[in-house]
């Protein structure tokens, strides 16, 4: 079950950033109508590679060949998505297609790094706060190295 819920997980944000990136793509193109059967297929793939995402998840292979077949991954599902939309009519890559996916692929990994860097932040400044508290209770005269030195520097 708790797989089954992890994989829903993933399929929604999957949805939920390749939604964002297709609407960009649509924006960017001018593009003013769109059929269902293309909607379908954005909702399809972009649940695919919420899934391939799930790979972060597994722990025995290293961070660096994880990024590696995750982009190889997941830029396969895009040429793919690309041709059932009639973007392109072969599977065959293109530098163009290359170099735009790489930046879009790099700001995604910007936002999630900045996105997790401040949760970090967050979680570590609780972790602070309420070891200090604790501290206190512990030990509630204690007076640290540092306000000792800070109490002789002010006199």
């Amino acid at each position: 079950m708790k797989y089954i819920k992890g994989a829903v997980i993933y399929i929604l944000i999957g949805i939920g950033f390749g939604g964002l990136c297709y609407l960009y793509f649509l924006w960017q193109s001018g593009a003013e109508t769109q059929t269902v059967q293309q909607i379908a297929n954005v909702i399809f793939t972009s649940g695919l590679i919420g899934l391939v995402s799930m790979i972060f998840a597994v722990e025995t292979i290293p961070m660096i060949w994880k990024i590696i077949i995750h982009f190889c991954l997941v830029y396969s599902i895009n040429s793919w998505l690309n041709l059932l939309n009639g973007i392109t009519t072969t599977f065959i890559w293109s530098w163009d297609f290359l170099v735009e996916f790489t930046l879009i692929y790099l700001v995604i990994w910007l936002v999630l790094y900045i996105n997790f860097n401040h949760r970090v932040k967050n979680i570590n400044q609780k972790l602070q706060e309420k070891l200090k508290i604790n501290f206190n209770l512990l030990l509630p005269g204690f007076r640290t190295f540092s306000s000792i030195r800070r109490s002789k520097e002010s006199l």
